[in-house]
């Protein structure tokens, strides 16, 4: 059984709030409230990265039901250490990587897959990215999109996991390269040899 679920913010209010009402609600502004028990900041936070959290776990192990426990677990988390948190220059980047530590170790757990999440089976992580970028013009978008999808199985899992968080969440090279534990020079690489590859498969179709 999990922790209590994130506090209840339905009645909390706008005085309540220990920012002045039109200050940038940026991420890091929003983390800094959370550390001073503010629900109201941590319920904006949850609202925006639950979403996004959960397309990437759904993207990596297809289970929602691991997928929610490790979203509840990590927000749980959050807020009820919420007066140690650290502060951070990227809370995407923390969160998203703190998301993933917990699925790899839920997976390990469970012992539903061969291997850890770094070397699960490759037809594991399928995404759909924006492809205005490599349609051709005049091309039926429906059909394109169809096409890319195909490609995109052909990807390795990892440059399929750098595309998804650099395309789908517009997370930046250095903050991918923190979640996934390489060199920011690899991530461009990675994602270099993905977009060249399908552009390659794309023209023989």
């Amino acid at each position: 059984m999990l922790a209590e679920s994130p506090p209840n913010v339905s009645q909390r209010k706008d005085h309540q709030l220990p920012f002045r009402k039109g200050d940038s609600l940026d991420d890091v502004h929003l983390w800094q409230n959370v550390k001073r028990d503010n629900e109201l900041a941590f319920s904006m936070l949850y609202r925006k990265y639950t979403q996004r959290l959960y397309n990437y776990g759904m993207h990596s192990c297809h289970d929602h039901d691991l997928v929610m426990d490790c979203l509840q677990e990590l927000f749980v988390s959050i807020w009820d250490k919420r007066s140690n948190l650290t502060t951070v220059h990227s809370v995407s980047s923390y969160l998203f990587k703190s998301f993933r530590c917990l699925v790899i170790k839920k997976l390990s757990w469970r012992k539903r897959f061969l291997q850890s999440l770094e070397a699960n089976q490759e037809r594991y992580f399928e995404i759909i990215m924006p492809v205005e970028a490599l349609i051709e013009q005049g091309e039926d978008q429906e059909e394109q999109s169809e096409k890319l999808q195909r490609c995109l199985v052909a990807l390795t899992r990892r440059q399929r996991e750098a595309v998804f968080l650099r395309f789908y969440n517009d997370l930046s090279y250095s903050d991918i390269a923190s979640i996934m534990e390489l060199q920011v020079d690899s991530v461009y690489n990675i994602i270099s040899k993905a977009i060249d590859s399908l552009r390659q498969k794309l023209k023989t179709f």
